[in-house]
């Protein structure tokens, strides 16, 4: 198994890049403008570059980007809105306005998973463990198994009918029905059988004891990381006020128009920008201690 590589917010405490990530991946879904979509597209593709690598980034792009395409061009074809008139494809017309929402929405799409898997590849289960407080330890134990038994149960749903499709000898193959009926069956019984051995490991680990459990914090909050969680909080709290400022002035129908001045969105960009500068401050000073 690969080793995950190591990054900038390594030597900090995992608070400081969850409330980056957390809200920057908010801001991205929330502030519906081109200028914003493009801004978070460019800083999560730049910091996927930097952190995750080419080969990484290219993986995940080869499915984003066919997407993004799909929600562009089917977007115009559902809203059939705008003042700008492109084309005619049957009794169907395409509007520029159209268009450009539907590729907006795209973008923002592609834009939140590759920050959701730029905040995966620096929050490891361990730091969100040792971020979560003691009350809320089981949130995030239940979001890591979740995360690994659904592609446990994917894999095994697959193994299970590609068995079954092997099995010659017990005639011809079942309608499509029955064949998913037996898969969820067995998938069922599998799962139950797990959930008991399960149970009774996290039962021999003091889960749900009755006292009190201790943990070990493997990370200290240091001044410098209040200091970077303050600076994070009022750079958020800023391109929040330039986010809604910009979306409430732009329009899409029935004509693009509403841009605001430029430094509304220079608190955006930078923050945007700001993990994947991280990441090239980082590497450029291990590199001067190296040389």
């Amino acid at each position: 198994m690969a080793r995950p590589r190591s990054t900038a917010f390594d030597a900090c405490h995992a608070a400081v890049p969850a409330t980056l990530f957390a809200g920057v991946a908010a801001l991205s879904m929330l502030a519906v403008h081109p200028v914003f979509v493009a801004l978070s597209l460019a800083g999560a593709l730049a910091f996927s570059l930097v952190a995750r690598g080419a080969s990484a980034t290219a993986r995940g792009l080869a499915w984003q980007l066919p997407l993004l395409a799909l929600v562009c061009l089917l977007n115009p074809f559902f809203s059939a809105s705008g003042s700008t008139l492109l084309l005619k494809v049957g009794s169907r017309s395409v509007y520029l306005e159209s268009l450009a929402y539907g590729a907006t929405m795209g973008a923002l799409l592609v834009a939140t998973v590759l920050w959701f898997e730029g905040a995966a590849a620096v929050l490891t289960q361990d730091r969100l463990l040792a971020l979560a407080g003691r009350r809320a330890r089981s949130v995030p134990l239940v979001a890591s198994m979740a995360s690994q038994l659904v592609p446990q149960m994917l894999g095994r749903a697959r193994a299970v009918r590609a068995t079954a499709c092997s099995c010659t000898a017990a005639g011809p193959r079942p309608p499509l029905r029955d064949e998913l009926l037996r898969t969820s069956t067995m998938l069922l019984s599998w799962s139950l059988e797990d959930s008991l051995e399960r149970a009774d490991a996290m039962r021999a680990r003091g889960w749900e004891s009755g006292r009190p459990r201790t943990c070990y914090r493997p990370e200290r909050f240091r001044a410098r990381d209040a200091a970077a969680v303050a600076g994070a909080a009022v750079l958020l709290a800023l391109s929040a006020a330039g986010a809604w400022a910009a979306c409430s002035s732009w329009e899409f129908y029935p004509r693009m128009s509403g841009l605001s001045p430029w430094w509304s969105y220079l608190p955006f960009a930078l923050l945007a920008l700001l993990p994947a500068l991280a990441e090239l401050a980082a590497r450029g000073a291990g590199r001067g201690e190296a040389g």
